[in-house]
């Protein structure tokens, strides 16, 4: 019997069947949940490897008294482009003054606090557990100084929490959420060219950059309504208001400032392998969601829901095994 022949493919024709990507896609998807132990075993063997190539054995000391910020940004432009974005958001490029910076990353690259393990490929270092750079207290302080227009109240004057998260070459980095702040300065300080779908004609990451949504957390949602594990309610929520998100894309020394109230996450993250090019951002959060009745009051009782409301993976691990006790789950 003759075989049919294959009428050949029309190049020049574009697949109209072809999605546009949904950044909701992913919501829950833990790819790395049952290699977490292994994941950071990785990064620590990664991180005494780049140690001793360095020559940076020595436990360093960084210190940094003034000037972390750009001073040559133009802030009144950035007030003004902030205030009438609506909702609230301002993309900072060039953030940092390149001595603070450096500064900066040294300290996340030589200092061992990355102890909070994702099941979405990422480590968490954070303020409580050794995570307090000098250098971001006072960039803290320069930014209300500068901005006073932003942080125009008690409230947004008060730096509530701070971290650093680290990522794996390829994952899909830190879920949809908000966050129990009213300012949110998210900042990125690994070089762009790290970044494996980087566009050089707009010296920018294709990948990696953060999503933000139109809208916000409803003021009577508690902390496990718009940061609990599960995303189904939050995801509900945006589709049956029609939300659209905005792509930020990655690029070195980028800070997005925006309301922390709106829903966002972390896009796809595609980076070089090698420990010098994993994806670090820094947040800063400032005061407390405004206007709701069910915020909570402090860092203790937002660690309580955390604890309440996040099932500590680590607890149900078998470690002769490396895989999850499945019948704790």
């Amino acid at each position: 019997m003759a075989k049919k022949q294959r009428k050949p493919k029309d190049k020049g024709k574009k697949d109209e069947t072809k999605k546009e990507y949904d950044p909701l896609a992913n919501c829950n998807d833990q790819p790395y949940k049952e290699h977490m132990l292994h994941m950071k075993e990785a990064h620590d063997i990664g991180y005494l490897l780049w140690l001793v190539n360095s020559g940076r054995l020595i436990r360093p000391h960084h210190t940094h008294e003034a000037e972390a910020l750009n001073n040559k940004l133009p802030f009144d432009i950035i007030s003004e482009n902030y205030k009438k974005t609506n909702p609230n958001i301002v993309v900072i490029d060039d953030f940092m003054n390149p001595e603070a910076l450096q500064k900066l990353k040294d300290y996340c690259h030589e200092f061992p606090f990355w102890n909070t393990i994702y099941g979405r490929g990422y480590l968490g270092a954070f303020r409580q557990n050794g995570f307090s750079p000098k250098v971001l207290d006072v960039l803290s302080l320069e930014l209300v100084q500068n901005l006073p227009e932003i942080f125009n109240n008690h409230n947004k004057r008060n730096l509530g929490q701070m971290w650093a998260f680290k990522y794996e070459a390829n994952c899909p980095g830190i879920d949809i959420h908000a966050d129990f702040a009213a300012i949110n300065a998210n900042f990125w300080i690994t070089p762009t060219k790290s970044n494996i779908d980087y566009d050089e004609e707009n010296d920018v990451g294709k990948t990696g950059g953060m999503w933000i949504w139109d809208i916000g957390a409803p003021p009577d949602w508690n902390f496990k309504d718009y940061n609990g594990d599960s995303k189904d309610r939050v995801v509900k929520f945006l589709k049956e208001n029609d939300s659209k998100a905005i792509y930020i894309p990655y690029k070195y020394n980028r800070c997005v400032l925006f309301d922390s109230n709106l829903f966002h996450k972390t896009a796809d993250v595609n980076f070089m392998p090698g420990f010098d090019n994993r994806r670090i951002n820094v947040t800063m959060l400032f005061g407390t969601r405004e206007n709701t009745g069910v915020e909570p009051q402090d860092m203790l009782e937002v660690a309580a829901l955390r604890k309440a409301t996040s099932k500590p993976v680590l607890e149900n691990l078998d470690f002769e095994t490396g895989k999850l006790k499945t019948e704790n789950m």
